[in-house]
């Protein structure tokens, strides 16, 4: 008799079954749970020795289900992301498994033989036919081509069986051919690419932090550790922050791999991420490119897994389990046992962390200085928006002018959506408000709504104040939506796109504007940050910051750095290719050291300035970080839990850890958004050396395990990216 400990379906804790078949971990079966038939995972086996209550009670599993199995490296992942991040496994497993299994039954009839030749007649016939044919068919089916008649008499004379099977929603369409085929594009490697390329083939280390300038051809490095690993059987996952960028990505990959190349991200549906599992988990696909769930890829003979623009924040998932990509990526290639799996970071700004991991040598530092085939460094011009009333500078606006006549392309970024930030009456000083929210609502002016970017809600804008009746509202601060009318009123002639949230819905429209502004089809493109990374036009040679500040004035430790980040990223989509490139970044703050490091491209600089403040405040790379979040509709329970959370904690902690100078855990406060989505929220900060952490998560999730308050939720975010 084997035991094992399963994931049943929607659960957030394991179940122990028995079987006297054997079944490895990572198989899907079938098991009986309350009275219903359910989807298990298996996720442990157990020895008989370690089971401490009654066998006889245990029950059996039914039988295994016809779905391939999860990967044993997978399921090593799932477990350590469910202790690492404090997360729970029905969390853990729809995340790293493609959509749901839902269990349903059918009835099926079998063939079994032909009627007895005494009774034929052309509908027997034709019955013996069908069947002798078909072999296995739903009843529904046959019913559909036969009558009750005849059918019941096949039951009876076992000329058929009806049988009740299960049915899974993981069908997925015809088996594609895969032709293998690798296009020998004819790509020269300068001497750092080629350094670069050596350095990560043959060192002994297995995680690499690929410092390279924008434009310095991280991607052509990525591709050439791509086609090799693929000529030698072996597979790869290649990273990427946004969607956006997965269709320029997808074009490179499949430009030399052709049908080798699986996609994987949010906005595919879950039959589309499910055929392409299917095809990854048979090995018919080896190169794997999406966002962050494209991590948990069950690539056969993984060699690399490559994290482009690494020190990006949506690596961070936001949602249980709130795991962040590029550690999740380190981890599983530590946990191969059957090759030596490699991790690349790349960027041409580093997140904090991995450059003082570089600099420590717990992962291997190559930099790239120069640019790709020679293009140049663009040229950096600051302009005061202190000396302005309006969104575009005349240094702006004159540099627009002449870059549309040379027939050349613009970027333009602002880092936020909609018209303006927010209405308010001039009368009675009222600003309308999200009712689920505590956040001021934005508006829209093209569908003429208000709306709330944290909930979702909307309502349309009467024109009129709510509170007073006044039709004295003002539009306050700018956003993309707006910046395009004016731009508009400025170069009427000028062909321009908006990239926002707002525009970007589908992975077609992803794709569609990519190819349009590649093709030249726009003169201008304006949008958030969502442009501002890694993409490459060539004809692209002046980018315009519209409002630097934007990030710099959160409050949050990282915003230096985010900004800094956004920056350079953004000034690197400028002079990509053989023409010169110029960039305007306006800004209130000109003196301000994140200013001043960008246009002098000194990273290390800003670096070494900021890195100094995080030692004496503790934060990371040096301490490390968990807030805590306890909600509830109700803001006095919400208040009174948090207290009671913080008063056990801080007890425990104070009792079982001596704490240093430089850790502290918070009393419980307000979060900067109290209200989102109907639920009032306290927050509570850790901040502790990294040996005392894993003390502070056993302390946390000793609590959680006894917590049960259904009108109460806490969540755990583990080195979190955003301090809202």
């Amino acid at each position: 008799m084997y035991y094992y400990e399963i994931y049943v379906e929607n659960n957030v804790r394991l179940f122990t079954y028995k079987s006297n078949e054997k079944y490895e971990i990572g198989q899907w079966c079938i098991v009986n749970f309350v009275n219903h038939d359910k989807m298990g995972l298996i996720v442990n086996i157990v020895k008989e020795e370690k089971i401490d209550f009654d066998q006889k009670k245990l029950k059996s599993i039914v039988c295994a289900a016809p779905v391939l199995s999860i990967p044993l490296e997978i399921m090593k992942l799932a477990k350590w992301i469910k202790n690492y991040y404090l997360s729970d496994f029905f969390s853990v497993f729809k995340t790293i498994y493609p959509g749901t299994l839902k269990l349903n039954y059918s009835k099926k009839a079998i063939y079994l033989k032909d009627f007895d030749k005494n009774l034929e007649n052309l509908e027997v016939n034709k019955f013996n036919k069908y069947m002798k044919k078909k072999l296995e068919v739903t009843l529904i089916t046959l019913k559909k081509n036969f009558s009750e008649e005849i059918i019941e008499k096949a039951i009876k004379q076992k000329v058929i069986s009806v049988e009740k099977k299960v049915i899974l929603n993981s069908k997925i369409s015809n088996k594609r051919k895969n032709t293998g085929k690798i296009v020998e594009k004819k790509i020269t490697l300068n001497e750092e690419q080629q350094n670069a390329v050596n350095t990560i083939k043959n060192s002994k280390k297995q995680i690499f932090l690929l410092k390279g300038i924008t434009g310095s051809g991280k991607t052509e490095i990525y591709i050439n550790l791509i086609k090799e690993a693929l000529k030698n059987g072996y597979g790869s996952i290649f990273l990427v922050p946004e969607i956006s960028l997965t269709t320029q990505m997808i074009e490179r990959l499949e430009e030399e791999f052709l049908d080798e190349v699986a996609i994987l991200h949010s906005k595919l549906s879950d039959k589309e991420k499910r055929e392409e599992w299917t095809f990854i988990r048979n090995g018919e696909k080896k190169i794997v490119i999406g966002a962050r769930s494209a991590i948990f890829a069950p690539v056969q003979n993984l060699k690399y897994i490559i994290v482009d623009e690494e020190h990006e924040n949506t690596y961070k998932q936001e949602n249980n389990p709130r795991y962040h990509t590029k550690n999740v990526a380190i981890k599983r290639a530590l946990l191969n046992e059957n090759t030596k799996v490699k991790v690349i970071l790349g960027s041409a700004t580093p997140s904090f962390e991995s450059f003082y991991q570089a600099n420590q040598g717990d992962i291997q530092l190559i930099e790239l200085k120069n640019r790709f085939q020679n293009s140049k460094i663009p040229e950096y011009e600051i302009v005061n928006l202190n000396e302005t009333t309006e969104n575009f500078s005349e240094k702006l606006l004159k540099e627009i002018s002449q870059t549309l006549q040379k027939k050349e392309q613009i970027i333009l970024i602002l880092n936020r959506k909609a018209f303006s930030n927010f209405l308010k009456c001039k009368n009675c000083q009222n600003i309308p408000t999200c009712p689920n929210c505590s956040i001021s609502l934005t508006y829209y002016k093209k569908t003429n709504q208000l709306k709330c970017h944290y909930c979702g809600y909307e309502e349309h804008f009467s024109g009129f104040c709510k509170e007073c009746g006044s039709k004295k509202m003002q539009q306050i601060g700018t956003g993309t939506e707006k910046v395009e009318e004016e731009l508009k009123e400025f170069f009427p002639n000028a062909k321009m796109i908006r990239v926002d949230s707002e525009t970007m819905k589908t992975k077609s429209d992803y794709e569609k504007i990519y190819n349009d502004f590649k093709n030249q089809k726009y003169d201008i493109m304006l949008g958030t940050q969502v442009i501002a990374k890694g993409l490459h036009f060539p004809n692209v040679t002046l980018v315009g910051i519209i409002n630097a500040d934007i990030i710099l004035n959160l409050p949050d430790f990282r915003a230096g750095e985010k900004t800094f980040q956004l920056l350079t990223q953004a000034s690197g989509r400028a002079g990509r290719g053989s023409k010169d490139g110029k960039v305007i970044i306006q800004t209130f703050n000109e003196n301000n050291d994140v200013i001043t490091k960008t246009i002098e491209n000194n990273y290390e600089g800003y670096y070494k300035n900021e890195l100094f403040l995080r030692k004496s405040f503790n934060y990371p790379p040096f301490g490390r970080l968990i807030v805590i979040v306890i909600s509830s509709t109700k803001e006095n329970l919400a208040c009174e839990k948090a207290n009671i959370f913080y008063k056990y904690i801080s007890k425990t902690v104070n009792k079982n850890i001596k704490i240093s100078a430089n850790e502290f855990i918070s009393e419980p406060f307000r979060a900067p958004i109290f209200k989102i989505n109907s639920r009032f929220r306290y927050q509570i900060y850790f901040k502790f050396n990294k040996e005392n952490i894993p003390k502070i998560k056993k302390i946390i999730k000793k609590y959680l395990a006894k917590f049960n308050d259904s009108n109460v939720r806490i969540t755990v975010d583990v080195d979190p990216v955003n301090m809202m």
